[in-house]
């Protein structure tokens, strides 16, 4: 949402910082659908682990531990142990199989399956030089290519994520962080055995959730992981699409004005209106809760040349002009459910969140939000040669919004007032 965008992690202290830097931190979570649903197996009753990708299709993966730690080979083939620092490095070879070499001289492989690393006494795995707890594995992923997938307990994965999905917040908005963590939780059981074919079960980015490991950690987010462990919000029994984005900007979306989906009803549009304060919204102490984006007519067509290529098939190096940018019809929540661009080299129709990968304010970031969305053209004769777009919100609109339980929160609701309110008919389950 990861969200995240989903950078440089969130507030720390005062209440307009905390609202600044949690919507920085938590843009958009999860980026789009996932796999959702019961997982594979079904609910589980004791604490699952959870397998991250942490690191995907790259040419060398070089682990290590600040304490003493062990490689197993697959198949129950042998392994070494390696002390504190002592780092090792997998490639895959040729054929596509692992092979490892020592700082000290050792080598092993080829094998063909994946390689456990696992810690044999207190200290912090290393992933490419990231601390994680549990244990890891490196798989090849075809020749020349490797991968690693740290393998740990949901709750210690869950101290990983929730600061960086929400932000890392003071005290005071422990109830909005408590929401965070059963909805990440939520996420993560129904996402247990859905990427079976990758080797792990969720990746470690905005396609899933934001995963840092240890250097993601926090006490405030320690802490509400703590105070609802094993929670998971259902719906007639089964693990809701817990959906969460940063800044809904007074009203959350349903899932179907957002992507082609099927209406769920716990996936509605919400509002965020304060009660008795109908012009005050929870999340409006977000900074995106209203902005504006401008492009000149150079950098329109810029953008647009580009972006019509890669949302809606336009013919690449074909567009020389903008002739017109209309908004054609709004979801019921107000949002932007399709838009016109007419060009020199044919008009073309976007709907739903993919207007936010058209209108991109530079290369690598979407718009922040389709909702509120206004358009105003400057045009010189036959081309539009400025463009002006006005919004609020942050992310897909869709589940929680997450500086709305920052607001609830700071207005003495409950995770569980919140939860109810952002994800209406679910039911509050501990599972283990």
């Amino acid at each position: 949402m990861s969200r995240r965008g989903a950078a440089g992690r969130g507030p720390r202290r005062a209440t307009a910082v905390a609202g600044l830097v949690a919507a920085v931190a938590a843009a958009c979570r999860p980026a789009g659908p996932p796999p959702g649903g019961a997982p594979v197996g079904g609910l589980p009753r004791v604490e699952p682990r959870v397998r991250v990708g942490v690191v995907v299709d790259t040419t060398e993966v070089v682990v290590g531990s600040t304490g003493r730690y062990r490689i197993v080979w697959p198949g129950g083939g042998g392994g070494v142990e390696a002390g504190p620092g002592e780092r090792w490095t997998f490639r895959s070879d040729p054929a596509g199989q692992l092979v490892g070499e020592g700082e000290g001289g050792g080598r092993m492989g080829p094998v063909a399956g994946p390689v456990e690393v696992a810690p044999l006494e207190e200290g912090a795995l290393l992933v490419s030089g990231r601390p994680y707890r549990g244990a890891a594995l490196v798989r090849a992923a075809g020749p020349g290519r490797v991968g690693a997938v740290n393998v740990l307990a949901l709750e210690q994965y869950l101290l990983g994520v929730v600061a960086r999905e929400i932000g890392a917040l003071p005290v005071e908005a422990l109830e909005a962080v408590k929401a965070q963590a059963v909805a990440a939780r939520t996420y993560a059981i129904g996402s247990l055995g859905s990427r079976e074919a990758l080797g792990f079960d969720v990746f470690a980015t905005e396609q899933d959730q934001v995963y840092a490991g240890l250097a993601g950690e926090d006490p405030v987010a320690a802490r509400a992981v703590r105070e609802t462990a094993g929670e998971i919000l259902v719906y007639d029994g089964v693990p809701i699409r817990a959906y969460y984005h940063s800044t809904c900007g007074g009203r959350t979306a349903a899932i179907e004005e957002v992507w082609p989906r099927a209406p769920l009803p716990y996936l509605r549009s919400v509002s965020d209106a304060v009660p008795g304060a109908p012009e005050r919204f929870y999340c409006e102490s977000s900074n995106r809760f209203r902005w504006s984006v401008r492009w000149s007519g150079a950098a329109l067509r810029e953008v647009l040349g580009r972006t019509l290529v890669e949302v809606a098939g336009a013919p690449a190096g074909a567009i020389r002009q903008i002739r017109s940018v209309e908004l054609v019809r709004r979801t019921p929540s107000g949002r932007v459910a399709e838009l016109r661009v007419e060009t020199d080299a044919g008009a073309y129709t976007v709907r739903g969140d993919s207007v936010r990968r058209l209108l991109r304010p530079e290369a690598g970031r979407l718009l922040n939000s389709s909702l509120l969305f206004d358009v105003e053209a400057e045009r010189e004769g036959d081309a539009v040669v400025g463009l002006v777009v006005r919004g609020g919100g942050w992310g897909h609109g869709v589940g929680m919004c997450q500086m709305g339980a920052i607001g609830r929160a700071r207005a003495g609701q409950s995770y569980r007032e919140i939860l109810r309110a952002y994800y209406p008919g679910t039911q509050l389950r501990r599972i283990y």
